[in-house]
């Protein structure tokens, strides 16, 4: 197991290290991906140290849906730990998300499993093309700040 964490964490700090060569490159739909999977990482590292915590087999077994499959439990888990006045990377603060049809207005964006989908592809809605979502730079780095902060702690 440790030697499991050992290689999220690395993993994660790599995942970090390519979403700053992309915002040098003004490419933040695809700098915020790799600061997805980085924390998605992390969340895998915290339900491997929860599962350490409360289960004394050995050897212990982490079954695939509890740390390698689904996204969305890893990166609940990881916002469990980070501090959430980061989740957003893109804040209007005019409207609520949800309120409107997506895309329709400017909102709030917010680093969650979804937002990966959303910057990895071209799409088309409220009438017209995009690939990404929108991101503030600024605030992406202070992400990416804030998760190699805490890695060492988790």
């Amino acid at each position: 197991m440790p030697k499991g964490i050992d290689l999220c964490r690395q993993n994660a700090l790599d995942f970090l290290k390519d979403a700053r060569v992309l915002i040098n490159e003004n490419r933040l739909s695809h700098a915020y991906i790799s600061v997805q999977f980085a924390i998605e990482e992390l969340g895998k590292i915290l339900i491997f140290r929860d599962r350490l915590k409360s289960d004394n087999s050995d050897p212990l077994v982490i079954k695939k849906k509890d740390a390698f499959g689904p996204h969305s439990p890893k990166t609940e888990r990881a916002w469990k730990f980070l501090d959430p006045k980061f989740r957003i990377i893109f804040d209007e603060g005019v409207f609520q998300t949800g309120l409107f049809v997506k895309g329709m207005a400017k909102e709030d964006t917010y680093a969650e499993y979804q937002t990966r989908l959303d910057c990895a592809f071209v799409d088309y809605y409220a009438l017209r093309w995009q690939l990404g979502r929108d991101i503030k730079k600024d605030l992406l780095v202070n992400l990416i700040n804030h998760i190699e902060e805490k890695l060492p702690q988790a």
